[in-house]
């Protein structure tokens, strides 16, 4: 969505490209309460890039509904955002901040992460004229953001003696805990050293956190806070995965916009190439690799939307603004007839596979020009469109 979406009443629709991004507020909360179950501690929703691109501000003030303790997002402009949409919870930013968004951080209640040298300075100096929370990163091998564990001593004891600061929280990033076990349990070794070393020191932490989605299978008692991102929006990761039962909060659908029976030797999209091999209805579809459909070699030789519950085949490549589908062996398919190329049936990750990436790049490549229309009950309670 583009900074400041327009919430619509749902008989505008009409107004809008009947492609959109069916968002199910039902399933969220489902999903919120099955991971705080499999969690057994508080979950911090992780509702950064638009909220994997289920957008960010009805997301956010849904699951304060549900009860959510704080909500993590990665830069200041998203918790501001956030914040003028009416949350009011705590909100984690946990990326690198500038000296003058740190008056940002300040101004609007935010809690920053501190993960490196600049970032300490300015909490240090912040501390020393009005009181602060922070949450404090060691670095136990993701090799990205946070401080050695060397060096938190050192961090920790500035904070503290700077006067006003509060060490609320202690974090590290799991780099592998949906494919290495072992790696993953060396990280939470080190994790729980620090927090040991913390609190010699004094500093004894409300909130010590490491797991992701694939971490809530390795929590330990030492914890007190997942952050969880795709599992919210129900989608597993792979290979290694939690057992919570989620279900997909979106569904991405357009509409067929034409029809047309072709001969066979006919070549279809920029550079010809595919070619029906036999008499075949083409089905065009208006949503294209702006709006997020993968344009790969692997999407047009394997890639699929479901029509009318049977997988159509994508052919010829993906354009900017179109996609074509091969509907031959569909029964009943009309212009008009809703595809959908991820949710249920085909996933996220059936996405990524053709895509060559990951459920999350799917997700959050969902181009601005879709509308997000959110659902709860049944009932559309909400479209959010940059265009009306």
């Amino acid at each position: 969505m583009g900074a400041s979406p327009v919430t619509l009443a749902a008989e505008q629709l009409s107004q809008l490209r009947s492609a959109w991004a069916r968002i199910d507020l039902d399933r969220l909360a489902a999903n919120y309460r099955a991971v705080s179950t499999a969690a057994s501690i508080p979950v911090m929703p992780v509702v950064k890039a638009d909220a994997y691109g289920h957008g960010a501000q009805v997301v956010a003030r849904r699951l304060q509904e549900l009860g959510a303790p704080m909500l993590g997002v990665a830069y200041v402009e998203e918790g501001l955002a956030l914040r003028r949409a009416g949350v009011t919870i705590p909100i984690l930013v946990m990326a690198p901040f500038g000296h003058e968004q740190g008056r940002l951080i300040a101004e609007h209640g935010l809690t920053p992460v501190v993960s490196r040298p600049s970032a300490l300075a300015w909490a240090v100096a912040a501390g020393r004229a009005a009181r602060l929370s922070v949450h404090l990163k060691v670095d136990t091998g993701m090799t990205r953001l946070g401080f050695q564990p060397a060096d938190l001593a050192a961090a920790a004891g500035a904070l503290l003696d700077s006067g006003h600061v509060t060490i609320d929280g202690v974090m590290t990033q799991l780099a592998s805990a949906d494919e290495d076990a072992d790696a993953t349990e060396r990280q939470l070794d080190q994790l729980d050293a620090a927090v040991e070393e913390l609190s010699r020191l004094g500093a004894r932490p409300r909130w010590v956190h490491a797991a992701n989605s694939a971490g809530l299978a390795y929590l330990r008692p030492t914890h007190s806070l997942a952050r969880v991102g795709l599992l919210l929006y129900g989608l597993r990761p792979r290979p290694l995965s939690p057992a919570v039962d989620v279900r997909p909060v979106m569904n991405l659908v357009a509409p067929i916009a034409r029809l047309q029976d072709v001969p066979a030797g006919t070549a279809v999209s920029y550079g010809g190439r595919w070619v029906a091999s036999r008499p075949s209805r083409i089905a065009t579809l208006l949503i294209g690799y702006a709006d997020g459909v993968p344009r790969t070699d692997a999407m047009r030789e394997h890639g699929a939307f479901a029509v009318d519950g049977r997988r159509a085949p994508v052919v010829g490549n993906v354009c900017m603004d179109l996609t074509m589908l091969d509907v031959t062996d569909g029964d009943g398919v009309v212009e008009g007839s809703q595809a959908v190329l991820f949710g249920d049936e085909p996933t996220a990750w059936d996405v990524a596979e053709w895509a060559g990436t990951n459920a999350w790049q799917v997700l959050t490549s969902i181009g601005p020009r879709i509308p997000r229309v959110y659902l709860e009950g049944g009932e559309i309670v909400a479209v959010d469109s940059p265009h009306l």
